[in-house]
C-alpha cells in the first residue's frame, strides 16, 4: 500500500524507512536539503541505523515538498509534525499537526491520519470535533534521538489508539499495527490497541515516569557529590535492585 509521512524528522524518517522496506511510502517536508538528501539516500540526521539503512537496504522511500503528490492515494498519512511545549503558556502548539489534518480533509482521500507527534491528552477528540473528520488516530513513539530506527525495529511495544467503538476503526488500527510490526526486526513484539485518549495517556506518563528516573539519578549524583561519595558505586549498588 501506499503511505504518507508528513514531516521527516527523528519520528517521521525513522517509520518511512521502517515502513518504506515493503511499501511505497511518500515523506512530505518543507526542508528542501533534507529532502534532497533522503532521495540521494543520505540520512540528514546523526542515526547509524538510518545511514545504513539509507545507504544499503532497497527502500520504496520519495521525499518531497508536494504535500498533495505525498497524500495523493495514501492509506495512512503519518503525522510527524514538530508541537514543541511553550512551558509560560502550558501548551503544546499543535497547529503543523492540524495543518496536515486540514490538508487530508481537502484532499478528500479517506486516508487515515495517523498522529505521531506528542500532543495534549485528548486531542484526537477535540480535532475530530472540530473538523468533523473522525478517521484519526494516536500512536505514541517512544523512540531515542540517534537511535529511532532502532528502536522502530526493536520496539518496546507497539500501541495505537482509536475508536475501538467503531468497528471500521479498529480494523484500520489493526492494520496499522501490523504494518508496523512486519517492518521490525523483533519478533512476536507486544502490541496493545487502546481508545486515543488513553493511548495519549500512555505517552504523557512513559514520558513523566523517564522524566522523573532521570531526575532521580541527577538527585542522587549530586548527593554524592556533596558529601564526597562515589556515585558511581551507589548507582551500581542500587540498580541491582531488578524493580529498579
Amino acid at each position: 500500500m501506499k503511505i504518507a509521512i508528513a514531516g521527516i524528522g527523528y519520528v517521521g524518517l525513522s517509520n518511512a524507512v521502517l515502513l518504506a522496506q515493503r511499501h511505497e511510502v511518500a515523506a512530505f517536508d518543507i526542508d528542501r536539503d533534507r529532502i534532497e538528501k533522503i532521495n540521494n539516500r543520505i540520512s540528514p540526521l546523526v542515526d547509524a541505523e538510518l545511514e545504513d539503512y539509507l545507504k544499503n537496504k532497497t527502500l520504496d522511500l520519495t521525499a518531497t515538498d508536494d504535500w498533495e503528490a505525498a497524500f495523493d492515494g495514501a492509506e495512512f498519512v503519518i503525522v510527524s509534525t514538530p508541537t514543541n511545549y511553550d512551558s509560560r503558556q502550558n501548551y503544546f502548539d499543535t497547529s503543523s499537526v492540524e495543518d496536515v489534518i486540514q490538508k487530508v480533509i481537502q484532499l478528500g482521500s479517506g486516508a487515515t491520519v495517523v498522529i505521531k507527534s506528542t500532543v495534549p491528552v485528548g486531542f484526537v477528540e477535540s480535532v475530530k470535533e472540530k473538523y468533523d473528520f473522525y478517521n484519526i488516530m494516536f500512536s505514541p513513539e517512544f523512540l531515542r534521538e540517534g537511535k529511532a530506527l532502532y528502536d522502530n525495529l526493536y520496539p518496546s511495544r507497539i500501541i495505537v489508539g482509536a475508536d475501538l467503538a467503531d468497528e471500521t476503526m479498529k480494523q484500520r488500527a489493526e492494520v496499522f499495527a501490523g504494518l508496523l510490526q512486519e517492518g521490525a526486526e523483533k519478533k512476536d513484539v507486544p502490541v496493545l490497541l487502546t481508545n486515543a485518549t488513553e493511548a495519549e495517556a500512555v505517552k504523557l506518563f512513559a514520558n513523566t515516569y523517564l522524566a522523573l528516573r532521570v531526575s532521580f539519578f541527577n538527585e542522587l549524583d549530586t548527593y554524592a557529590g556533596v558529601h564526597g561519595l562515589d556515585a558511581k558505586q551507589i548507582i551500581e549498588g542500587v540498580c541491582l535492585d531488578p524493580r529498579i
